[in-house]
């Protein structure tokens, strides 16, 4: 494919612009729980009022962790618009997480969000809208899934 991928930074309400060359910024890899449809992401950050960040989906019907790269690999960079250094950010026409026409037709609308630091990027196709938390290291524990029979999709 030739088309254009077009990324458009995404705002998660937390009051701080994350991303290189912004405000604050993630360190290290993200840490990343999943049970059922439930996905959590944590990062450490620099420069934020508090040393974590929390993001939560409630829908999620794919995610990737590319670890040691900050950005996806499976397509060229000629394709990309609108890329600024945002942490945050959907994208529209790329090939990866799965078929995006694809999800839409089996699963309802979604959208494909991305989160990129220097070490990782974490592509997420979802039918919700993320929630994020800055938190402290004490708060850890309540971003914790659980997992239950009830946790799952039924079929």
């Amino acid at each position: 494919m030739s088309d254009p991928i077009i990324h458009t930074p995404y705002d998660l309400g937390i009051g701080i612009d994350l991303g290189v060359q912004h405000e604050a910024d993630t360190r290290g890899e993200c840490f990343a729980q999943w049970a059922g449809t439930s996905a959590v992401l944590i990062w450490e950050l620099w420069g934020a009022p508090k040393p974590l960040i929390a993001i939560r989906f409630d829908e999620v019907l794919t995610l990737r962790v590319l670890d040691e790269t900050w950005l996806s690999t499976e397509t060229s960079s000629s394709r990309w618009r609108g890329i600024d250094g945002s942490f945050a950010r959907t994208v529209e026409g790329a090939e990866y997480p799965t078929d995006k026409a694809l999800m839409n037709e089996i699963a309802g609308p979604v959208t494909h969000y991305q989160f990129v630091s220097m070490n990782d990027c974490v592509d997420v196709l979802a039918r919700d809208k993320p929630t994020a938390k800055l938190m402290d290291w004490n708060e850890l524990a309540e971003h914790r899934l659980e997992v239950s029979e009830h946790s799952w999709p039924s079929n």
